[in-house]
C-alpha cells in the first residue's frame, strides 16, 4: 500500500513533469494527452491541447495556431462539458478504438463515438490542414474513420468541406461561441441554405433564417460578396456528388494563412494572417453593419452602430444577466426593473402606467396594425391590454405585444418614435434624472375625480411651483441645484402645456421634441382652469 507520503509524493513527480509543454506525435492506445502534453501537425502549423479560454478552472481540448503568439482556436472537442482538472482529465484511445475525453476519476465527457470500428488498432494525428483524423494503426492515411472536418464547430478551414449529406439530411454547420470565454453552443450558425439554393445563410436560434446571406454561386464568387469577383485569395468550389453537396475552398498561395469564422457576435468573417505583423485582418464580413444581426441585443435591447458596445438596454430595463453583458454576450436582452401596473384601476402610489417616447427607432416588424382617428385612440388602445409593451403612431397605428426583439437606434429623421410603456415609477425616477420633470410624454400624468369632472394634472405642489417660475424647486435634492435653468424651464413650460384642459390645446409629440430640444421657444402657457381651482384651494 502506497503511504500518504509516497502518494505526494508522486503526484509532485507528476505535476513538474506536465508543467513542460511536450509534443507528441500521435494519440493511441496506453498513450494519452494529459496536462501540459500537446500534439503538433508535421509542419508545425496547428497545435492541439486542453487550453482554458478565460473561465476559471474549465479547460477543453481544443486546435490552434501554433506559432500565433495569440491562441486563436479553430476547434473544440467537448464545447458543452468542460474539465475542471487537465492533469487529471485524459484524451486518450479507448478500448473500443473511439477516441474519448475522460474527467477526474475516468469519467467519459466526450467520444468521437463511431459505433463500427471494431478493433482498438486506432490513431488519432493532427495534419496541417488543421485536421484531426482518427483511422486504423498501419493503415492508409486516407482510410478515415472520423475527422474533425466533418464535425466543425465555430471556423471553416481551408480544404473542409461545408454542406448537405444529401441521403441522410443532416447539414453542417458553423455555430457560435456563447461568448468570448465560453466555447458552448451559442444562438447563430451558419451553413449551406436549406432551402436548396446554392448560397450560405446564417440562421438565429438554430432554425431560422433571417440576415447575413452570401448571395447565390454563380461558379465563381458568392454574388452577395462582390470583394470575391477580382484578384481574390481563394479558390472556392462547389461539388454536387449522388449523396453530397458541399462548397470548399484552398488558398490560391500556399503560404497563405487564413480562416473563415463565425463570432460569437452572429458575423460571418474571413480572417486573414499578414505575415509582416503576424496580426489578423479581415477581407470581408457579412452582415457588414452589426445591427443587422437579428437579435444582437435580444428582447428589450437596443442596438447602435454608433455606441460602443452597441447594445444597450432600453430605459426602465436592466441585463437579464449581468455576467453573459460583461462578457459581450447580449443574446440574453435585457428585463424590466420594474413590471408595469395593469388592470382595472391598478395604481403605484396613485400613478399608473405611461408611455416613455424613444425617437429614431428601427422598429420590430411583428406589430398588430390598428384603424384608429388619433394619437391618443392609438395610446388608449395600448392602454388597454395588459400584453401591449409599446405602440407607434405615424399614419397609423401600430402595437406590439409581449418582447420587443431587433430595435435599432437609427440617426436623426431615419427611424420612427417608439411609445415605450412603463410602470410609473420608472417614469417618475426618469423624470428626475432629467431634471425633476416626469417629461411631457401623455400617460405619465397623475389622474384624479373632482366632483363629477375627471382631468388629468401633475402633483398640485409641482404645477404651483412652475406657476410662480419656482423650477428649481422640483429637482432632486441629491442634485444640489445643479441644472442647466434654460432646460429646465423649457421642460417646465412643455408639462404645464400638456395638462390643458382642451386635449385641443395640448401639444402634439413632435412640438413637445422640438420644444425639448430647443428647436423652438415657447411662453409659459395659461394656467388651466382645472388647476387655478387647486391652487386657490
Amino acid at each position: 500500500m502506497m503511504t500518504p507520503f509516497l502518494y505526494v509524493l508522486l503526484h509532485l513527480l507528476i505535476c513538474s513533469q506536465n508543467s513542460h509543454s511536450i509534443a507528441i506525435d500521435t494519440i493511441s492506445l496506453g498513450i494519452p494527452l494529459s496536462g501540459d502534453h500537446t500534439i503538433s501537425s508535421k509542419g508545425g502549423i496547428f497545435e492541439l491541447g486542453f487550453f482554458k479560454p478565460g473561465v476559471p478552472e474549465k479547460y477543453y481540448i481544443g486546435i490552434w495556431y501554433k506559432q500565433l503568439p495569440e491562441k486563436i482556436v479553430v476547434w473544440v472537442a467537448n464545447r458543452e462539458t468542460p474539465v475542471q482538472n487537465k492533469y487529471s482529465s485524459q484524451l486518450k484511445i479507448d478500448q473500443d478504438g473511439n477516441l474519448v475525453i475522460l474527467s477526474h476519476f475516468e469519467r467519459p465527457i466526450w467520444s468521437t463515438d463511431i459505433s463500427s470500428i471494431g478493433t482498438n488498432n486506432t490513431v488519432a494525428e493532427l495534419h496541417d490542414t488543421g485536421n484531426l483524423v482518427l483511422r486504423s494503426d498501419g493503415s492508409d492515411s486516407s482510410a478515415v474513420i472520423w475527422e474533425s472536418f466533418d464535425n466543425p464547430t465555430h471556423t471553416w478551414l481551408p480544404k473542409a468541406r461545408l454542406g448537405r449529406n444529401k441521403v441522410t439530411g443532416e447539414t453542417k454547420r458553423l455555430i457560435t461561441w456563447k461568448n468570448h470565454d465560453d466555447p458552448a453552443r451559442g444562438m447563430f450558425s451558419f451553413g449551406i441554405d436549406p432551402s436548396g439554393t446554392h448560397q450560405y445563410v446564417s440562421l438565429w436560434n438554430g432554425s431560422e433564417v433571417l440576415y447575413g446571406r452570401t448571395g447565390v454561386w454563380n461558379g465563381q464568387y458568392f454574388n452577395g460578396i462582390p470583394e470575391m469577383g477580382s484578384k481574390y485569395l481563394l479558390n472556392f468550389s462547389f461539388i454536387e456528388t449522388e449523396n453530397r453537396s458541399y462548397f470548399t475552398y484552398n488558398p490560391l498561395d500556399g503560404s497563405i494563412v487564413t480562416s473563415i469564422f463565425l463570432d460569437f457576435s452572429g458575423q460571418i468573417k474571413q480572417g486573414l494572417l499578414l505575415e509582416s505583423s503576424r496580426q489578423w485582418t479581415y477581407i470581408w464580413l457579412r452582415p457588414i453593419d452589426q445591427c443587422e444581426v437579428y437579435s444582437i441585443c435580444g428582447n428589450f435591447g437596443v442596438c447602435s452602430k454608433n455606441s460602443e458596445p452597441f447594445c444597450s438596454c432600453l430605459n426602465g430595463f436592466q441585463p437579464r444577466s449581468r455576467e453573459d453583458w460583461n462578457s459581450s454576450n447580449w443574446s440574453g436582452g435585457c428585463t424590466r426593473k420594474t413590471q408595469f401596473e395593469c388592470g382595472g384601476n391598478s395604481f403605484i402610489n396613485g400613478q399608473k402606467s405611461g408611455f416613455l417616447m424613444i425617437p429614431n427607432m428601427g422598429l420590430p416588424k411583428s406589430s398588430h396594425s390598428l384603424t384608429v382617428r388619433s394619437h391618443k385612440e392609438c395610446e388608449s388602445s395600448c392602454l388597454s391590454s395588459c400584453s401591449c409593451t409599446a405602440y407607434a403612431f405615424d399614419n397609423g397605428c401600430s402595437l406590439w405585444n409581449g418582447d420587443l426583439i431587433n430595435l435599432q437606434q437609427l440617426s436623426n429623421g431615419e427611424g420612427r418614435d417608439l411609445y415605450l410603456r412603463l410602470a410609473a415609477t420608472e417614469l417618475l425616477d426618469l423624470g428626475r434624472k432629467k431634471g425633476g420633470m416626469t417629461g411631457a410624454t401623455k400617460g405619465k400624468r397623475n389622474s384624479k375625480k373632482l366632483g363629477d369632472e375627471e382631468f388629468d394634472f401633475f402633483p398640485c405642489w409641482a404645477v404651483g411651483k412652475i406657476a410662480k417660475g419656482e423650477v428649481l424647486a422640483l429637482l432632486d435634492y441629491r442634485l444640489d441645484g445643479n441644472a442647466n435653468m434654460e432646460e429646465l424651464t423649457r421642460a417646465s413650460r412643455v408639462a404645464y402645456w400638456c395638462i390643458q384642459d382642451d386635449e385641443n390645446d395640448r401639444p402634439s409629440m413632435g412640438n413637445v421634441v422640438q420644444i425639448l430640444e430647443g428647436i423652438i421657444d415657447v411662453n409659459m402657457p395659461p394656467t388651466p382652469r382645472s388647476i387655478r381651482i387647486l391652487i386657490d384651494n
